[in-house]
């Protein structure tokens, strides 16, 4: 692999950082559960991403690899994971609640579908 340029691995190192910086962001929003910031920060993933694309990132030696890439590249895998498991913890709450309001819905159904109406007098009936 040829060796980058500094002017483009300090902008590959600029970028990492952002995207560490992100990854921060959004943890937080879910550790305090601040649901109303994650569109915004799905915005700004999306346009990171694109500028990512911009770059070869295919892994060359390691020896060649400059440190701050590597340990960011690092600390990027470590934040997406953790960020992927709170999502997946949530997405699992969310969907006991639904279980549960299924559940909740179906019973008041139910309650609905039972009338006494046979056993009332004939006047009564009427109301």
């Amino acid at each position: 692999m040829a060796s980058r340029s500094q002017e483009e691995t300090a902008s590959r190192i600029g970028l990492l950082r952002e995207v560490v910086e992100l990854l921060m962001w959004e943890l937080a929003a879910l550790s305090d559960r601040k649901w109303e910031e994650l569109p915004e920060l799905k915005k700004r993933k999306e346009v990171i991403a694109e500028r990512l694309k911009q770059y070869d990132w295919t892994p060359g030696p390691q020896e060649l690899e400059p440190l701050d890439i590597v340990m960011l590249k690092s600390q990027i895998a470590d934040l997406e994971v953790q960020s992927r498991r709170k999502v997946q913890m949530q997405l699992q709450v969310i969907r006991s609640q639904l279980d549960s309001l299924q559940n909740q819905k179906k019973y008041w159904l139910d309650c609905l579908n039972i009338y006494f109406r046979q056993y009332q007098p004939e006047t009564s009936r009427n109301l």
